[in-house]
């Protein structure tokens, strides 16, 4: 948002507010920046009598424009990364979640309710994403879509008087004529200005009629009919730019492997068997004496994780990548968990590793609270969960999806998104969590060492099983180093 002495400019995302913001600083001599991506209720009442200026794009053009701006690499919007499901969902879901976030369904209300847990309090150094924690939990709207809603939270009243809209499709002429119409003496220098600068901070993509469907592309129409009908917006196409494309899969973390979670079948959950035989772990797990149970400390170093304890059986505290560290529980529990240790190599297709294995306790009543794991061994790896002890009131959330795990089902979800856990019962929940780490993820600054020296001494043959479990023999991995 920028005041001048003769009107009030609010930039609104994606609708070439950084290049107009930079063409009145140099034309403009009483400029006073108020905030990046301020809404009209942010402004001081010194201005409110002020016109309001602002630019307005076509809806579908839009949504690609947001959507092909936040998969660069280097992107860090939390309303991005909730909607896309920690970047697993396709540019449809993903646009789809976001023109529905504010309808009054389950649905709507659990993505909301994610992004209030990453959302600022305040506005305060907000860096781009323009929205907090209160604007977003009171975002219901069933008639309207959220282009619509944030159009209006920026400017106001869309019908208001004292809105000077612009087309950002004919940006320079239609900011020229508000100027003029506002009689702004510096009409020309911006005229002069405009005509000569590049835009700033353009996302790259065809024509946005390549990457519509029939569904999405009436769901715009229906969800923005405000937008469209007062801007008299239509669903263009380009026939020199031939057929539907599709947007590429997003990398995690940047890297460009092809590792996707959930084999890139799902967006939050993918069962892997639906009843696995547990009773020998589960044997082997009431042989443990209460008092282990605390010793791990995870409970204590994790706020998020403080109804919890754990047992680790593979577990490194600086969450490495490769060449896990082997704790003495896990030889305890080697021979019991070794057919579902194969069933996952196995639906792996032996690419890869066991990286980190725990047994994850939750406390009757107890919580886990939303939250994102975000370091790059979490990121890139297939988060495994396999309920041991659980009951039918072990809610487990993932993205804005909510599931009750049964036991002996073994399950891989989404946790590079926003996910938690509520045992609304009085019984402890027990799951056995398993990362299972594919080759290609792992870079050369994760192969930390040549040596095996963290793994506990165990008697190993040359022609055994690697205890990696890699599912290669121990000469031809990790015995081939030492």
């Amino acid at each position: 948002m920028i005041c001048t002495d003769k009107f009030v400019f609010i930039h609104m995302h994606k609708t070439g507010g950084q290049s107009l913001n930079h063409v009145i600083e140099q034309c403009m001599t009483k400029v006073q920046h108020i905030g990046y991506h301020y809404p009209i209720q942010m402004l001081p009442p010194e201005y409110t009598q002020l016109p309001i200026v602002g630019m307005v794009r076509n809806p579908w053009d839009w949504y690609i424009s947001w959507y092909a701006f936040n998969t660069r690499a280097n992107a860090n919007n939390p309303l991005f990364f909730i909607l896309s499901n920690g970047r697993q969902a396709d540019f449809k879901q993903t646009v789809r979640n976001l023109i529905l976030l504010g309808a009054d369904t389950q649905t709507g209300k659990q993505y909301r309710d994610a992004l209030a847990t990453m959302l600022p309090e305040h506005l305060e150094g907000n860096q781009g994403v323009g929205l907090s924690k209160n604007c977003v939990n009171n975002f219901i709207d069933n008639t309207s879509g959220y282009y619509s809603w944030l159009f209006q939270r920026m400017h106001g009243e869309i019908n208001s008087k004292a809105l000077h809209i612009g087309r950002f499709e004919n940006l320079q002429e239609d900011f020229v004529a508000i100027m003029e119409n506002l009689s702004a003496a510096e009409s020309d220098s911006i005229r002069s200005k405009l005509a000569s600068m590049t835009r700033i901070n353009v996302s790259h993509h065809s024509h946005y009629s390549r990457y519509y469907d029939d569904e999405l592309r009436e769901l715009v129409a229906e969800k923005e009919k405000l937008i469209i009908q007062k801007y008299d917006y239509k669903f263009e196409t380009d026939d020199a730019v031939g057929e539907t494309v599709e947007f590429q899969n997003i990398q995690m973390g940047g890297i460009n492997d092809g590792f996707q979670k959930l084999s890139g079948r799902a967006n939050n959950y993918l069962l892997l068997h639906p009843d696995f035989d547990i009773q020998a772990i589960k044997n082997k797990l009431a042989e443990v004496p209460e008092a282990v149970w605390g010793q791990s400390g995870r409970e204590r170093k994790f706020e998020v994780h403080s109804q919890t304890q754990a047992l680790l059986l593979i577990y490194d505290e600086d969450f490495r990548h490769a060449e896990p560290t082997y704790r003495e529980l896990y030889f305890q529990f080697e021979e019991v968990l070794k057919p579902l240790i194969d069933f996952i190599a196995n639906h792996y297709q032996h690419n890869g590793f066991v990286v980190r294995l725990i047994f994850a306790k939750l406390k009757g009543n107890g919580k886990i609270k939303q939250h994102i794991d975000g370091v790059y061994t979490l990121v890139k790896c297939h988060r495994v969960h396999i309920p041991i002890i659980s009951n039918s009131r072990a809610i487990f959330m993932v993205g804005a999806e909510e599931k009750v795990m049964r036991e002996g089902e073994v399950w891989e979800i989404n946790n590079a998104t926003i996910h938690a856990v509520d045992n609304q019962s009085h019984e402890d929940r027990v799951h056995l969590i398993i990362d299972w780490v594919p080759d290609a993820t792992v870079r050369e600054q994760d192969k930390i060492s040549a040596k095996m020296e963290h793994v506990p001494a165990s008697p190993v043959g040359r022609n055994s099983p690697c205890p990696c479990l890699s599912g290669k023999k121990f000469k031809h991995c990790h015995g081939a180093v030492l």
